[in-house]
């Protein structure tokens, strides 16, 4: 989890790339990382103060040019309301690649 918080202190906004592809169209959304844990099985972020990424380990979280890449995952949860109306959403992924991407070029 050192890599995410060390990460983050040079990215306080960024772009997110599900394992379906962009959250958001790419480049208008910035997200912020809000809050952060790490549990024996399971790495949580929360994004935004209403985004919840919640990954089943093991996984694997490098950095790629700027960005930080987490793969390698059993299983991924993203959980989240609605900006515009506050609707819940349940989405989850067996496996794949997240990437939040720096805005800093």
């Amino acid at each position: 989890m050192k890599e995410i918080e060390h990460w983050n202190k040079s990215n306080e906004a960024f772009g997110l790339q599900l394992p379906d592809g962009w959250f958001g169209r790419p480049g208008d959304n910035q997200h912020r990382l809000t809050y952060s844990l790490e549990r024996e099985n399971k790495l949580i972020l929360e994004l935004d103060n209403q985004l919840y990424l919640i990954f089943t380990k093991p996984l694997m979280i490098e950095k790629s040019g700027n960005d930080l890449v987490i793969s390698n995952f059993k299983q991924l949860i993203f959980d989240y309301q609605g900006f515009g109306d506050m609707r819940s959403h349940n989405k989850p992924y067996g496996s794949g690649v997240v990437t939040l991407v720096s805005y800093n070029w």
